[in-house]
């Protein structure tokens, strides 16, 4: 080969890394300024639950103080929720979806929706434990389980990362529990225990409080939270929401569901928030059993 071409070939190979930092800088100075600040609203929310799961001592009694922190981080973590349901709305409406804006996404659903429902989970396992236990052998299994879900969070996010495609067309379904549901379905129970804890001073729900009731809560919370984890990384096919529940047009007879889901939460707020999440989980893996015994049968 002559040694021009050579030289050609070398010089070539040299522009390619400038070409790609130069396309990388213009990304970024192209990026969204009103999606990508409610997506680190979003991370900023998981970082302040955070704060306040953690505010009172890892072994502090559970009083109404602690609870009361407790209550707030799951609140701000409905809150991330928000906000993570609109960034991706308004990157699809303004066209300003971008490799950048997915990555940023992933990494504030992690703090949002993988850790802070962990340590939420954790805190109020083990203070609820302790103040009914002298002796508390089961907290390196929570914790562990507690870890499992942070890994399988980050499993299922860069997972929907990898698979995931630009546009409304592809955001209608989501193989495997998304992030923010598992989350939801932690921290509504979290939010129906304080509702519980509210009640313990009445004489008509004193029966609430009782000790049975709290080991019972604190060794479901882990359950719950192992079967979460579980969902995250499986093959379910959950559906989206907002895409398939609300927009678009519905019959009378939905209206009126959607009637009575309001009115059950106007009633029992925090119970009907925590059945509803139940169902969505469920959902997917009872679709898949009756489609099964559907089959064997036919």
């Amino acid at each position: 080969m002559p040694e021009a071409d050579n030289d050609t070939m070398i010089d070539e190979d040299c522009k390619q890394p400038t070409v790609r930092r130069r396309m990388r800088r213009r990304i970024l100075r192209s990026t969204s300024v009103l999606p990508a600040a409610f997506t680190l609203l979003n991370g900023l929310a998981g970082f302040g639950a955070i704060h306040f799961a953690t505010k009172a001592g890892l072994y502090g009694p559970i009083d109404t103080a602690s609870v009361f922190n407790l209550r707030i981080a799951s609140g701000l973590i409905f809150a991330a929720m928000f906000c993570d349901m609109l960034d991706g709305r308004l990157a699809r409406m303004t066209r300003s979806t971008s490799d950048f804006g997915a990555q940023l996404d992933s990494l504030c659903d992690m703090v949002s929706f993988g850790t802070a429902p962990a340590i939420v989970i954790l805190r109020l396992v083990i203070m609820t434990l302790q103040s009914q236990i002298d002796y508390l052998p089961l907290e390196r299994i929570v914790w562990c389980i507690a870890g499992i879900y942070v890994a399988c969070a980050a499993l299922r996010l860069a997972r929907f990362n990898v698979e995931s495609e630009q546009g409304e067309s592809a955001h209608m379904d989501f193989r495997g529990l998304p992030s923010p549901a598992a989350a939801a379905c932690l921290v509504s129970l979290v939010l129906l225990f304080g509702h519980v804890m509210d009640q313990k001073f009445d004489e008509h729900w004193s029966w609430l409080a009782t000790r049975e009731l709290m080991i019972g809560v604190s060794a479901a919370l882990p359950l719950v939270m192992l079967g979460c984890a579980l969902l995250m990384v499986s093959r379910y096919r959950y559906p989206h929401v907002i895409n398939q529940y609300i927009r678009g047009k519905r019959s009378f007879s939905y209206l009126v569901k959607l009637l009575f889901i309001a009115l059950a939460t106007c009633i029992q707020p925090w119970l009907t928030l925590a059945v509803v999440v139940f169902i969505y989980v469920l959902s997917a893996p009872l679709k898949t059993a009756w489609q099964i015994v559907r089959h064997r049968q036919g």
